[in-house]
């Protein structure tokens, strides 16, 4: 997972929701509860079945797009894990004034700051971010891996 996503997997899950989507969990984000939704995010993703270093990406993915509902979001929305069949996606949503550019990139050596949408792209299967005067929703994906049979790697 840490080698880097596109949005495709994001558009792919948008159109194919259906009857089988679960809520994991839907939280109000504030400053307050930083850290406590970062353990519950682990914590539901770990449940749902992501382990090892996609379980870490997906969730420091997760928490940089919170700490930006926080820093520039106007300081609260909402947080929404769910899963699709083998889809976990993280909905992170504010009702701040919107980005002014919504280019996902990597900004120089020198700038201090502004890597959290990148590395949330970086760390996941798919971003999507729509954004407007009314807010932003930043989503983010990962597929959980097929569970090896009893006598796989033997």
């Amino acid at each position: 997972m840490g080698s880097g996503g596109t949005d495709d997997v994001g558009a792919e899950w948008n159109t194919a929701r259906d009857a089988d989507e679960v809520t994991l969990l839907s939280e109000e984000i504030t400053a307050a509860r930083v850290t406590a939704l970062r353990h519950a995010v682990a914590e539901a993703v770990r449940a749902a079945g992501l382990t090892g270093h996609g379980l870490e990406d997906f969730v420091l993915a997760v928490h940089e797009l919170v700490i930006n509902v926080v820093r520039h979001g106007g300081g609260s929305g909402e947080v929404r894990l769910s899963r699709h069949h083998d889809l976990l996606t993280c909905q992170v949503s504010d009702d701040g004034p919107g980005l002014r550019e919504t280019a996902v990139a990597l900004p120089s050596p020198g700038e201090v700051g502004h890597r959290g949408l990148w590395l949330a792209q970086q760390l996941t299967e798919g971003l999507t971010i729509d954004t407007s005067d009314q807010g932003t929703n930043a989503s983010v994906t990962a597929r959980l891996s097929a569970r090896p049979t009893v006598n796989e790697g033997r």
